[in-house]
């Protein structure tokens, strides 16, 4: 960045002939200093552009002091005039826009790739949701009996009774592994080992009688830890940036925006602050719990057996955390980018692509907060009478809908107004996901599961 120069200019104030000659001597001063300053400038930024970035050395154009009599009206701070490079080159300007849009320094406009990437992994992971919950819960019909003689003609079980038997099976797991601990760990002194089974015992109570409306939330807030743990790590830190923080525009190859691809599925499991992680999970806590029993309900009868839920909600949770990255990421390139190759052909423009990109907003972006926002509107919609708390205001609710309403305009507000602190296009895009699932969703789960060879079940013996 060059150095301001400043120049004053001196009245006298002794006689009028002597402000008119003071007054010719300030137009021919501000004359020949533009020309200096023109041309210093001209110089600095062939410079900048074949040896990078250089100082514009301060220039006094009086060192001496102003005399008593005479007093100091103003200081003039111009501003950086950058002339493009074939300009001072070739002494012509060439085309602003076709110089923006034909530099091969600057990255083309990510669109397709991101769709493609997101299309497949979205898919795939709910069609693979799908069949291991189908694989899933064959393997326990037939555990209970399915088709049997005795279920009076119904082919498969309840899942009540799923439920229960996995519980039980869970149960006679721990038990043995409980019974083999004190061999495995005899090592131990008994004042380290009696603390070490007590603890296994309070988690495996934990896990067999907590509901998975409820583990599976807080499974995913265990692996959101994690992430934030290896980003307090100093050596990891390079690894990090590369890997679980997205960036909407790139400056590389195809095979750099097909790596890119993938951190717009990691970034939503990434956080760097720890008031960031705390609140959103805290948020994934509440509104996936409501989510997932929302989601373990069937749309339509007969139902189809279920020996779990947790794969439907996993799967709604990546294709809305995959929903709201891409349209952030084709918000930033099909509107944000635009104006950035807009501001880069102007002729005053002096700074680099990478610094414009900050000052367009065009930023990194990380976080769990549009899946969430699909999760909330999920649950919104789904129980339309329930309440929410306000964090900063202890014992205030307010109806759902009245604050999922409020969340939003905030969001439409930030995007019009150009606020930088939250990804707004990402919430938006979630929360127009739980919306649109809470439509169609349940009954895309089913018809999924149908292809895939699901079979409605029965009423059981309970």
């Amino acid at each position: 960045m060059s150095t301001p120069i400043s120049c004053q200019f001196i009245l006298a104030t002794s006689t009028p002939n002597d402000i008119a000659r003071d007054q010719r001597t300030i137009e021919l001063e501000g004359i020949v200093m533009s020309k200096i300053l023109v041309s210093s400038l001209s110089s600095s930024i062939c410079r900048s552009a074949q040896a990078g970035p250089s100082r514009i050395p301060y220039r006094s154009f009086s060192s001496a002091p102003p005399s008593a009599g005479r007093q100091v009206l103003g200081r003039i701070t111009p501003k950086r005039i950058a002339v493009p490079r074939s300009a001072v080159e070739n002494g012509q300007y060439s085309s602003a826009s076709h110089e923006a849009f034909s530099n091969p320094s600057l990255p083309r406009r990510s669109i397709w790739r991101p769709i493609v990437f997101c299309a497949v992994l979205g898919g795939g992971g709910y069609v693979a949701s799908a069949l291991y919950t189908n694989i899933d819960t064959q393997t326990w019909a037939d555990k209970l009996g399915g088709s049997s003689w005795w279920r009076k003609g119904q082919s498969q079980p309840s899942d009540r009774e799923i439920h229960r038997a996995k519980q039980l099976e869970g149960a006679r797991s721990a038990q043995k592994t409980l019974n083999s601990l004190p061999t495995t760990l005899s090592f131990l002194p008994n004042f380290l080992l009696i603390p070490v089974l007590r603890t296994y015992v309070m988690a495996s109570e934990f896990y067999l009688n907590t509901p998975s409306a409820q583990l599976a939330p807080m499974g995913l807030i265990f692996v959101m830890g994690n992430v934030f743990v290896w980003w307090k790590l100093r050596r990891l830190e390079p690894f990090m940036r590369k890997w679980w923080l997205h960036r909407p525009i790139v400056f590389g190859t195809k095979r750099d925006e097909w790596r890119n691809c993938v951190t717009m599925f990691t970034s939503t499991l990434s956080h760097q602050s720890l008031p960031h992680l705390a609140f959103n999970s805290l948020a994934l806590f509440s509104f996936g719990s409501a989510a997932y029993s929302y989601l373990s309900s069937s749309p339509s009868l007969p139902a189809l057996a279920s020996s779990t839920h947790t794969p439907h909600f996993l799967a709604f949770l990546l294709t809305a955390g995959l929903f709201s990255s891409l349209g952030s990421h084709l918000w930033t390139n099909i509107f944000r980018y635009p104006a950035l190759l807009k501001a880069l052909s102007h002729p005053a423009r002096i700074s680099s692509p990478q610094a414009l990109m900050s000052h367009q907003g065009i930023l990194p972006s990380l976080g769990a907060s549009g899946a969430i926002y699909a999760a909330l509107t999920l649950t919104a919609c789904a129980y339309p009478d329930s309440s929410v708390g306000i964090i900063f205001i202890p014992f205030v609710s307010v109806p759902i809908g009245m604050g999922v309403a409020g969340m939003v305009t905030l969001d439409l507000v930030g995007l019009i107004r150009g606020w930088r602190m939250f990804d707004h296009v990402a919430h938006l895009s979630g929360a127009l996901f739980g919306f649109i699932y809470y439509r169609f969703g349940r009954e895309a789960w089913q018809w999924t599961r149908e292809k895939l060879g699901a079979q409605a079940k029965g009423s059981g013996l309970f």
